[in-house]
């Protein structure tokens, strides 16, 4: 019922009273008229057989079976009487208006008239025929003790009338019909006048639900003509007076969020810009830095190189401490401002996890093993379709976080499948994050548990990065952590099926000589024992050349044929590396410390910063060893 419309409601509040009550009338009206004619039959039936009782009382006395049967032929002429029959009072016919009847049975009432049997068809009503005494008038009498004790006539016999209810059933179903014909017309009319009422009731009502979805779609200008009457009219009033306030609100709000649109988009392009130029300035300002930097590392490795005594050779320790964090820090800000600045477009491919792993592996075992941890990379055959180089820097930037803040026990990197997708995890058993701190520490600049900011633990950019990155490649990135019980990060790649690996080259057979230049001004042995390691972990050949003659003996050993193609590589030793191309110029040679440019620089050789990264190293070596490679077999 709360479904139904006004229409129907307003029809049915009008129609079921009147049908109720039409309902209720003509039922109590038509039984009580079958119940006065039952009984006008029933008393008219009990009259006349009294009547015939009193006429067939001498007759009956006499034994005249004749004038009995003239009255009950006589009797047939009543309407609705359909036999009448004279008994004795032993119950056997006298008389009747036809053929005589079987002896009464049972005999009825000796003193009173009654109904002895009914059906739906037929009323038998009996009545006693008594014999009357006469009482005298006589003043003897009166004074006898007997006189003022009348006995009850003697029965004579008994009457039977039959009366027929045909014609009561006629004038039932008469007035039934007449009564459902006057419902009828009752419910006719109350429903015509229902309809009139509903009609000028509902349609301004529908004529408002209408125009409320209007406004609801937002036509606010719409006016309804006010022409319904009484209340209704005052509605549809106010109704246009609601809808005129609502358009000069709206019209007024437009303009407060066309002006305040217009504030936070010139408010957004000053943030961008903003933004912009302060990672364009972090950008130069840790480019212009570098520079120096590298004029610092140098000056530290001559001091080193020339300390005299244990205090010296500590401070020089000591300087070239600070100048690698230095270089640590300023190399993250440039990688940030990098990203802010020229984005990350990812080159997504069918990339086996292993080699990445392998790949980490190399990088990050000795510096977990310098701090006593135990780093562990999990064997996996998994393969995801994704950037290999921004995986490999987003998990290297993870292992580096945990190295930092992991003081003892292990650092675990795995790949776990989750449905169609590869979920890398970098656990570590640090100690951990607090669920308050953990959405915080994915914000540039923020550490954890580093309130005085040592430089051990980096500049709080690392995990930046990563949420970057992993943003770029539409990675979901997720934490865990508790505190006293490590954290885990992880990323999640799409799975791919795996791709039959390539044949090796002869380059990968053979790989190809790089002469490491070990002396000279400006030379970095730290900086060279870590080359010296990662030349190993990719099979490239390494030799250090510790002198000219060296350098000499080289070259005439590769004009002999007994050494392969090789290239020049210099830690921070430029001016050795221009001696020994003044030897050769051919040879192709890299200087790792120099100022990083995207081709050769006017020195004639290829420049990396310091700390040189693993991959670009690894990327511009594999370059050139193809391009010796080429120049050989010409």
């Amino acid at each position: 019922m709360k479904n139904w419309g006004i229409q129907t409601r307003i029809l049915l509040l009008a129609l079921a009273p009147a049908v109720a009550v039409a309902g209720a009338l003509s039922v109590y009206f038509v039984l009580a008229l079958l119940s006065d004619l039952d009984r006008d039959l029933r008393d008219r039936g009990l009259g006349l057989a009294r009547q015939l009782a009193a006429i067939a009382e001498y007759s009956t006395y006499s034994g005249d079976r004749q004038t009995l049967g003239s009255v009950a032929l006589a009797a047939l002429e009543e309407a609705h009487v359909n036999s009448v029959e004279v008994y004795d009072q032993e119950g056997e016919a006298l008389a009747a208006s036809g053929a005589l009847p079987a002896p009464l049975s049972p005999l009825p009432s000796p003193t009173q008239s009654d109904v002895i049997h009914e059906d739906e068809d037929h009323l038998r009503i009996a009545a006693p025929v008594l014999r009357h005494r006469f009482d005298i008038q006589d003043p003897f009498l009166a004074e006898s003790p007997v006189a003022g004790r009348p006995e009850p006539p003697p029965l004579l016999g008994w009457v039977v009338v039959e009366m027929s209810r045909q014609s009561l059933e006629t004038r039932r179903q008469e007035t039934i019909a007449f009564t459902l014909t006057l419902v009828l017309l009752t419910v006719a009319a109350t429903s015509l006048l229902a309809m009139i009422l509903t009609r000028q009731v509902s349609r301004p009502i529908v004529r408002l639900e209408k125009a409320v979805e209007r406004i609801r779609a937002g036509q606010l200008n719409l006016q309804l003509p006010a022409d319904s009457g009484g209340d209704l009219q005052r509605l549809e009033e106010g109704f246009n007076t609601m809808a005129q306030a609502l358009q000069e609100a709206r019209d007024n709000l437009e303009g407060k969020i066309a002006d305040a649109t217009r504030e936070l988009e010139r408010k957004r392009a000053e943030a961008e810009r903003s933004s912009l130029a302060k990672s364009r300035f972090l950008a130069a300002a840790s480019h212009d830095l570098r520079q120096p930097l590298h004029a610092l590392n140098l000056f530290a490795s001559d001091l080193k190189n020339h300390a005299r005594g244990p205090d010296q050779e500590k401070l020089a320790g000591q300087i070239g401490t600070s100048i690698r964090s230095m270089s640590e820090l300023l190399d993250a800000l440039l990688n940030i401002s990098r990203l802010d600045v020229a984005g990350v477009n990812p080159q997504p491919l069918a990339t086996p996890l292993q080699a990445i792993f392998d790949k980490l592996q190399q990088t990050y075992a000795r510096e977990a093993e310098n701090r006593g941890l135990r780093l562990r990379f999990r064997p996996t055959r998994a393969w995801a379709h994704t950037d290999p180089a921004l995986v490999e820097r987003l998990l290297g930037n993870l292992i580096t976080n945990a190295l930092r803040y992991t003081e003892r026990g292990s650092i675990l990197v795995a790949a776990r499948r989750r449905g169609q997708a590869w979920r890398v995890e970098v656990r570590d058993s640090g100690d951990g994050i607090a669920p308050e701190f953990q959405r915080a520490v994915f914000e540039e600049f923020v550490q954890v548990g580093n309130a005085e900011r040592g430089q051990g633990k980096g500049l709080g950019l690392g995990l930046a990065i990563v949420d970057r990155l992993a943003k770029a490649m539409e990675a979901p990135l997720d934490l865990r952590s508790a505190l006293g019980q490590g954290s885990v990060f992880a990323v999640q790649l799409p799975a791919c099926a795996a791709v039959a690996e390539t044949p090796a080259t002869e380059l990968e057979q053979r790989p190809p000589l790089a002469a490491l230049l070990a002396y000279g001004p400006g030379f970095m042995a730290e900086s060279a024992e870590q080359l010296e390691a990662w030349l190993r972990d990719w099979g490239l050949r390494c030799r250090r050349v510790e002198s000219v003659a060296a350098a000499q003996a080289l070259l005439a050993e590769m004009a002999a044929g007994s050494e392969g193609p090789f290239l020049w590589l210099a830690p921070g030793n430029g001016t050795t590396l221009r001696e020994v191309l003044a030897l050769a110029p051919e040879r192709p040679a890299v200087i790792i410390g120099g100022e990083e440019q995207e081709g050769m620089a006017d020195g004639g050789w290829f420049s990396l910063p310091h700390p040189a990264r693993p991959a670009k190293l690894r990327a511009l070596l594999q370059r050139l060893a193809g391009e010796l490679e080429k120049t050989e077999s010409a």
